[in-house]
């Protein structure tokens, strides 16, 4: 236990409280005082014939600042009763994408310049990924139109939401937050020592290539730097090093995922929405992820 970084874990326990007061108190004023009516107003009869609710469009511009601020603003929006338990699933997933697009335009130089062909290809293949599923949220979320049950679930989840304080629902949520970020947050240094110790088993990698996905759970740019090192010394080439970023962001932000996401949401939406919000997100990340390491190691197979 004397490894544990208990100061890093009490930083991010309070960053996420932080985060947590901070959305919700966003998105109830932005609610109460109707800002998507009034600044979506002339577009209002387009958005309902493409199927698309004001709040979940502006939650969007707003995620451009925080992502997490467009989320707490569809949790608010869903407490009132104003978006379906449909709209809110895939309006708070499609948050994800705006706020990395924006760091993106930043990151990719930076990946370009410390891992050469390799880093911008593992940059434009991770906003591609990103992209991809930012097509799907907003495919689900148009749906087919919201169905007369979906109306009566409205109403009642608008009366329950509005049974809460804010102060009280802070009290209700943040300590399953807490408690969720804590154990992940622990488990994590666990989690990277057995994904280390397997990497044999996946012949593709190198030791060199472990070393770089091992880095990601640091911070992406401790892999990408380690993947430039590699490439320059000539144990990795191109290909290998491309693979390896890829693995090793798969691996980290899993663990990301269930760290910051997952606590985040628990602390502003009730249990079954956080149960299906981690169910869609985390088998698409998989599904896209996989994808990307997959088409990642054709190359590899092929020697280049």
């Amino acid at each position: 236990m004397g490894g544990i970084d208990w100061t890093g874990l009490l930083k991010g326990m309070g960053l996420l409280a932080l985060s947590v007061s901070g959305g919700l108190a966003l998105g109830k004023a932005i609610i109460a005082l109707s800002l998507p009516e009034r600044l979506l107003g002339s577009l209002l009869p387009r958005l309902r014939r493409l199927r698309i609710p004001a709040q979940a469009l502006f939650a969007l511009g707003v995620s451009l600042g925080s992502s997490r601020a467009g989320s707490a603003l569809v949790a608010e929006a869903y407490g009132q009763g104003i978006l379906s338990e449909r709209e809110a699933l895939f309006g708070t997933l499609l948050q994800s994408f705006p706020g990395y697009l924006k760091r993106w335009l930043v990151s990719f130089p930076v990946a370009a310049a410390l891992a050469g062909t390799a880093g911008a290809i593992y940059s434009a293949a991770v906003l591609a990924r990103s992209f991809c599923r930012f097509l799907l949220f907003l495919f689900l979320l148009r749906g087919r139109g919201a169905t007369e049950n979906e109306e009566s679930v409205r109403g009642t989840e608008g009366r329950r939401g509005r049974e809460f304080s804010f102060l009280g629902t802070l009290a209700r949520t943040l300590p399953a937050a807490w408690a969720f970020y804590a154990l992940a947050y622990l488990a994590t240094p666990a989690l990277q020592e057995f994904i280390e110790a397997r990497g044999a088993s996946f012949p593709l990698l190198s030791a060199a290539g472990w070393t770089v996905a091992a880095a990601s759970f640091a911070h992406v740019n401790a892999a990408l730097g380690v993947a430039g090192g590699a490439l320059a010394s000539g144990s990795l080439t191109t290909a290998q090093a491309v693979l390896a970023l890829l693995t090793g962001n798969m691996l980290a932000v899993l663990s990301r995922v269930l760290r910051q996401d997952i606590a985040f949401w628990i602390g502003i939406f009730p249990g079954r929405m956080v149960r299906s919000l981690f169910v869609w997100n985390l088998v698409t990340l998989v599904a896209t992820m996989a994808a990307t390491v997959c088409l990642a190691a054709v190359p590899v197979l092929w020697g280049w």
